[in-house]
């Protein structure tokens, strides 16, 4: 058998296209990326001199119109070039092992491609100590030109001068057409003081009026003087989240090389929005929505952090997921719930102010620890048909804890209940049944019931024999009424005696109509199969009139048919209601039309009430 051995055809100008525009969020990254390998050459070469780390020269201010940035660091010789600049992906910034170092972030080629952003040619003048200066030119198409230059650069070329006070490295752009903007003075001294304001080396922009420094800044949570830490952090707080914090956290994890703090929000947050975290690494801002930070029930929090250990994903704009991230993830929330358990125990009036705007998180954390759970459970409300509570103080008044799964559950069955002294917790709610469930995980004393509608058949009496003869009539005109409306009445008695009907659908009722419905759209086959499941019972809702409601009682005596028709469909449609019922197009056509009808009988009957 013989093989052929090939190679990729790589068309080289989509690969830099898809680099430089598909591995980056946007073109303002350029910035980040050049700072990020004047930081990295600073940082090889070790030694320093009286330059800066970085010198940007925005494309307003440079005499050639271009965008220079000239680094202090180690520099490269033509080896370098032809290995690292003319290979995407390869880092001149390795150990003698050719291990990546922890100190370094970046990799110069890759970084380097997000200039293409910019700029149709990147071009790159160095030189390592006392060596020669090499000269590389990169094209948007894949192709590049090396060169050695013997005499240097010009005198009137500002890298000249920079190149001949020590090694390092310039890098020079020309704007694209349509970025002209991200290159100029106040575009590169803005993005130059985001990226790279909590850098420890010294990174200037030159102005017209002057040099800026965009670096150095100490990080709000290292300031040492305790009142300025606090108000600092508070205002970067604020600014991170567009209002006032609830708390302003310290966080550390040592492991990770990572200080910070972790901003407790001081509104609401939906649980489905995981919260995006300011994250540097060195000192580099490395994004601002960079998520996966805290674990996933601490969505109220806002992280804004430092990290010497942590790894960047290959655009530098995530974290890559490691162990490393693992650890880090459960040490913040860790500190998070430590806060929460001392909060709890020391300012109880401060966590209720907590709950009242993170009560959801709080829930979503006690699902998952037991301890937790124990601490706040005295702290949490539920909703129960006789009032909010919390459940220790609800097991204080009856022996079985009663939870509704669904909010239509708890409607259909809460009234009824509470008339009789029954309560029923409302579990409808976000994590609510599953708290309910876990109480006896760590309350072993507790019994937890769940409810369903079909239980309220316990919890209401039949009527005798004699009074459904009498009334049968009646009731026969009501279920006429309400025929085209799919529902069985029944007539029961019950409290409270101002509850004139109920609406009850169980999930037997509800399996059976969505069988049914399935079997009518299916092949025979198919409507076989389903029809072996039917257990021919009915899949209408339950609407049980209470008998000992005084309105219910004059309705099923009234001689009028039509009247007893209106007054029918009116009940159906207050139980509708007072469930929360959604509306079917044929249950807003009776509502509407009971109203009407009723509306004219009351206008009929005053004197003088015809039509003008």
């Amino acid at each position: 058998m013989r093989e052929d051995e090939s190679t990729f055809q790589v068309d080289l100008r989509g690969i830099v296209d898809l680099l430089s525009h598909h591995l980056y969020s946007g073109p303002r990254v350029y910035v980040r990326e050049l700072m990020q390998n004047a930081v990295d050459a600073v940082t090889v070469r070790g030694a320093a001199d009286e330059r800066p780390a970085l010198l940007l020269v925005p494309t307003d201010v440079a005499a050639d119109g271009r965008l220079h940035a000239m680094d202090s660091g180690v520099g490269l010789d033509e080896d370098d070039v032809r290995t690292f600049l003319a290979t995407i992906g390869r880092s001149s910034k390795r150990d003698e092992l050719g291990l990546a170092r922890s100190d370094l972030l970046g990799q110069f080629g890759i970084g380097l491609l997000s200039c293409f952003m910019v700029s149709e040619d990147i071009e790159v003048v160095s030189r390592r100590a006392d060596g020669p200066w090499v000269r590389w030119v990169g094209h948007a198409d894949g192709t590049y030109e090396l060169s050695t230059l013997t005499d240097g650069l010009p005198a009137d070329d500002e890298r000249a001068a920079w190149l001949a006070d020590g090694p390092g490295t310039c890098v020079t752009l020309a704007p694209r057409r349509g970025t002209e903007h991200l290159l100029d003075t106040v575009s590169v001294v803005d993005l130059a003081r985001h990226f790279g304001s909590y850098l420890p080396h010294r990174v200037v922009v030159r102005t017209a009026d002057g040099p800026v420094d965009a670096s150095l800044q100490t990080p709000p949570w290292r300031i040492e003087d305790p009142e300025r830490r606090r108000a600092a952090c508070v205002e970067l707080a604020s600014a991170e989240l567009g209002g006032e914090p609830f708390h302003v956290l310290p966080v550390r994890v040592p492991q990770a090389g990572l200080d910070g703090v972790a901003v407790i929000g001081g509104h609401r947050a939906a649980s489905a929005s995981q919260g995006r975290h300011r994250v540097h690494l060195k000192g580099m801002l490395l994004s601002d929505q960079v998520a996966d930070l805290v674990p996933e029930w601490a969505f109220f929090v806002r992280c804004a952090v430092d990290s010497q250990l942590l790894r960047p994903t290959a655009n530098r704009e995530g974290l890559f997921d490691d162990d490393l991230l693992e650890h880090t993830r459960a040490e913040i929330g860790a500190q998070v719930r430590a806060w929460l358990v001392r909060m709890a125990a020391t300012q109880p009036d401060r966590m209720q102010q907590f709950l009242a705007v993170h009560q959801v998180a709080v829930k979503a954390m006690a699902l998952q620890d037991d301890e937790l759970l124990r601490i706040l459970l005295p702290l949490l409300p539920f909703e129960t048909n006789q009032g909010r509570c919390t459940l220790p103080e609800l097991m204080r008044t009856t022996d079985v804890v009663r939870v509704a799964a669904t909010v239509d559950d708890f409607r259909q069955v809460g009234s009824v209940l509470a008339a009789q002294g029954v309560a029923v917790v409302n579990g409808g709610y976000t994590f609510d049944l599953e708290l309910v469930r876990r109480l006896v995980d760590v309350e072993p004393a507790a019994v937890v019931q769940v409810v369903v509608p079909s239980d309220i058949d316990g919890h209401v009496r039949l009527v005798p024999d004699e009074r459904l003869r009498d009334v049968a009539a009646a009731l026969a005109d009501v279920r006429a009424a309400l025929d085209g409306v799919q529902v069985d009445v029944e007539l029961r008695a019950f409290a409270p005696v101002s509850l004139p009907a109920l609406l009850v659908d169980d999930s037997d009722r509800r399996d059976r109509r969505e069988v049914r419905a399935a079997a009518a759209e299916a092949d025979d086959v198919w409507s076989a199969l389903l029809g072996a499941f039917d257990d021919g019972g009915s899949d209408r809702p339950r609407l049980l009139l209470n008998d000992t409601n005084p309105t219910v009682r004059r309705v099923l005596v009234l001689q009028d048919a039509a009247l007893r028709q209106v007054a029918a469909e009116s009940l159906y449609g207050r139980a509708l209601l007072a469930g929360g019922r959604r509306l079917r197009p044929a249950d807003t056509a009776l509502i509407d039309r009971s109203f009407n009808a009723l509306l004219d009988r009351a206008v009929d009957a005053e004197p003088g009430g015809t039509t003008a």
